[in-house]
């Protein structure tokens, strides 16, 4: 049964430090994509820092999605999901704020995650903290996410395996068929040592899919003005939602019509009067310069 929860509580905590991994999706206001991206290393990389706070490390890669829409618009869901013998699925619906690596905030922030958390946050290659306002908490029964056990899906042969599974507290990660891969952290470090990580994020975290600004850092490397590129961006982003500036436009005429007839508002529609002057000179009618007058 789905539950909504205005903040995440203790059962809530405690179920999401049990996973092994956790999935995040955002989407741009529009576009053609919506990008849905699984995080690892959960006890590294993640941490609650309140009822309605959580962040997480955000490695380099290939893309800069999340980060290009958290800019443009902030909208984010986290998602945990048990695959254990307790099913269960909780999301969280969030607004996000990036914070990178240049940012002087960035390291007393890391360092609040590692208190909070427990653990020793941090990870090659991580080139900011997504921060989580927790707006709303949703948990779902999840007895549609199969069960892994020993590296095996239980399958429907085996519900006495999983029913003698159920009966033991859960192990580790590993045990359960999930292990750290550190084939990201490898390739990040390796990078580091050649000094190329920064041209990596310049050339492949510089843009999302859908052509919105990415990493403010790569941005600057390319010579970027921030303020005439978000302004553009901006613009792109309105020109995009054209049923909403339709509507807008609509409402504001239908508006000046209304205070115009109860006198509020006088409309004078100058277009109309130069045609009506051009048809009264083709007439041989003194035209009618009266709508030009100021009123007293």
């Amino acid at each position: 049964m789905v539950k909504y929860y205005p903040s995440l509580n203790e059962d809530h905590i405690d179920f999401i430090t049990k996973q092994p991994l956790f999935f995040v999706a955002s989407a741009p206001w529009a576009g053609d994509h919506i990008n849905l991206s699984p995080k690892g290393h959960l006890s590294r990389t993640f941490a609650v820092l309140g009822p309605n706070t959580v962040a997480y490390l955000d490695a380099t890669g290939s893309g800069c999605e999340t980060i290009s829409h958290v800019y443009e618009n902030g909208r984010v869901t986290a998602m945990f999901s048990s695959f254990g013998p307790s099913p269960q699925i909780m999301r969280l619906f969030c607004k996000g704020k990036v914070v990178e690596k240049w940012d002087p905030y960035y390291q007393q922030l890391r360092a609040k995650m590692a208190t909070e958390n427990g653990d020793d946050i941090d990870i090659t290659g991580a080139r900011a903290i997504i921060v989580l306002k927790v707006q709303k908490v949703q948990t779902s029964c999840g007895f549609g996410v199969p069960l892994i056990a020993n590296g095996k899906s239980a399958s429907a042969e085996g519900a006495e395996d999983a029913v003698t599974y159920a009966d033991h507290e859960e192990e580790t990660d590993e045990a359960h068929g999930f292990k750290h891969r550190d084939t990201m952290e490898n390739w990040a470090r390796k990078t580091i040592e050649k000094r190329e990580l920064g041209d990596y994020q310049k050339r492949f975290n510089h843009r999302s899919l859908d052509g919105l600004p990415g990493m403010m850092s790569a941005r600057r490397s390319h010579g970027e003005n921030i303020a005439v590129e978000d302004t553009k961006a901006w613009f792109r982003k309105v020109s995009r939602q054209q049923d909403a500036v339709a509507l807008g436009v609509g409402l504001g005429v239908l508006l000046m019509i209304l205070l115009s007839l109860v006198g509020i508002l006088s409309i004078k529609l100058i277009f109309l009067e130069h045609i009506l002057n051009f048809q009264r000179r083709q007439m041989g009618i003194p035209e009618d310069h009266s709508w030009k007058k100021t009123e007293l």
